[in-house]
């Protein structure tokens, strides 16, 4: 993996790749995948309006163009899974768990 420093959190993981944090958020059905966005003033971070989802074994990209589904996803699905296995397994056993679940 090329990712330096990945955190992994109650509902999810993050990690630095190429200069920006990246997060992981995983909720009862789905997987969202974004940049997390931070700014000088004081209204803390937020995420990237464009998003990858993954839902039902599918990812898709989400922007305020519409959500639309990406032909192949298997990169994006067993890099994902490469991670709940090396990294989030040993810390976090619920979230390996859910991970394993909406990967499968």
């Amino acid at each position: 993996m090329s990712f330096q420093r990945v955190e992994v959190r109650k509902d999810g993981i993050g990690f630095c790749y190429q200069g920006s944090w990246i997060v992981v958020n995983v909720s009862q059905d789905e997987i969202r995948i974004a940049e997390e966005i931070s700014y000088e003033v004081a209204i803390g971070s937020q995420l990237g309006k464009i998003q990858i989802v993954i839902k039902n074994g599918k990812a898709y990209v989400e922007s305020p163009l519409g959500r639309h589904e990406l032909a192949n996803s298997s990169e994006i699905i067993s890099t994902l899974k490469k991670i709940n296995e090396e990294v989030v397994k040993s810390k976090n056993a619920e979230l390996y768990e859910k991970l394993s679940k909406l990967l499968s």
